[in-house]
């Protein structure tokens, strides 16, 4: 091929991947801004973070991205940000602003958490700061509100649909409190940036439209918070904050949906939108462990690791065939350690996944059961796409 032509091909190819990011940049920023900031949101670009919501000082452990747990069973997209005191009363943690902005959005949920592994969070706030027209932050499992911000939008918001609001805020300032049983959840969005690791980005328009732009809040402070901070979370490896974005396509690895469940969102926006999810997956904190989460393990969302820890899910394709994991409790915590007085060599049951052309996964899951009494598939296998 001629060296001119192949070197325009290059910069064809180049030229296209850029305008394709900047069209999801665009397109992000546009929905966040609506979403969020009702469409006042102002500046661009992303921030240098000066603090998480908890205080470096009351900080006793971070967990990184990509937890799955309970009904998070697909990676979360927040850090888990737990105090030093476990045991504080509740409000007892002043929760504040990372970097300037304004607080946008205020959401007190009516409903707890119908998911049986998780206490009910009725009651509790959800806040988003827009530090600027590309870059949110949104912290989960608040208890209550500061009186500043409750004084400049005129008392405490009602439980229900999600509260427009517009209260700037500096860097450090106390917005909120919450106290030590259950810590904060932190994301940051970047709407400059779009994950790669999601076949089909568009699952999430309906529910959570900022999960292709979440990253990795340790890297938005200077480097020696960042150095501290990180002594703080257990993960050792890259990228050091954790990942959410596994899918490979083709392949077994990361984020199903059974048919006829709504993908990602569910449903008619009902509350377990999870039960139709399956993710094959890595541990948050030694991804070199397999995951297997489930939205519906006899009759709740469980996770499991794999006993031998074999096969890997991003090597398995279409002409593998049938796949059979036998799943094992986890032998670690969110804090690296081992958990103490659990079984993690009983099995609890056993997963067949087969790829099918089309993007499309065969899957059956069988509780109680073992490599041995499983030999194929019955009546009760589900299909899944992307």
């Amino acid at each position: 091929m001629n060296g001119k032509l192949l070197i325009g091909l290059i910069g064809l190819c180049c030229t296209t991947a850029a305008m394709a990011q900047n069209t999801e940049t665009r397109r992000g920023s546009d929905v966040l801004n609506q979403f969020w900031s009702r469409g006042k949101a102002e500046g661009s670009g992303p921030v240098t973070l000066k603090h998480f919501p908890l205080r470096e000082e009351d900080i006793g452990s971070i967990a990184p991205l990509g937890m799955m747990i309970h009904a998070h069973v697909t990676p979360s997209d927040h850090l888990s940000i737990q105090p030093k005191d476990r045991n504080a009363a509740k409000a007892h943690y002043p929760i504040v602003a990372p970097a300037d902005g304004f607080v946008v959005d205020l959401h007190r949920p009516t409903h707890g958490n119908p998911d049986p592994g998780i206490r009910a969070y009725s009651g509790e706030y959800r806040i988003v700061i827009e530090h600027s027209a590309t870059c949110y932050s949104w912290f989960g499992l608040v208890d209550e509100l500061d009186r500043s911000v409750l004084d400049a939008i005129g008392g405490a918001p009602r439980a229900g649909q999600p509260v427009g609001v517009r209260v700037p805020v500096k860097a450090g300032q106390t917005i909120a409190r919450s106290g030590g049983s259950h810590g904060v959840d932190y994301t940051l969005i970047d709407t400059t940036k779009a994950l790669r690791g999601f076949v089909d980005p568009t699952r999430f328009r309906e529910r959570d439209p900022w999960k292709p732009h979440v990253v990795d809040p340790f890297d938005y402070f200077d480097e020696p918070t960042q150095q501290r901070l990180l002594k703080l979370n257990p993960r050792k490896a890259k990228p050091r904050g954790g990942k959410i974005d596994y899918d490979i396509d083709g392949h077994l690895v990361g984020n199903w949906y059974e048919v006829g469940t709504g993908g990602y969102a569910g449903q008619n926006r009902r509350l377990d939108y999870w039960v139709g999810h399956v993710t094959f997956a890595y541990h948050h904190i030694d991804p070199s462990k397999i995951m297997v989460s489930l939205g519906n393990f006899d009759g709740r969302p469980r996770q499991f690791w794999v006993k031998g820890n074999s096969p890997d899910p991003a090597k398995i394709a279409e002409p593998n065939g049938i796949v059979k994991y036998e799943l094992v409790y986890a032998a670690i915590d969110n804090a690296g350690q081992p958990y103490e007085g659990i079984d993690t060599t009983r099995v609890h049951g056993v997963v067949l996944a087969q790829l099918l052309p089309d993007r499309n996964l065969k899957v059956e899951i069988f509780p109680g059961q073992t490599a041995d009494s499983v030999t194929g598939f019955s009546k009760g296998a589900k299909q899944y796409g992307r």
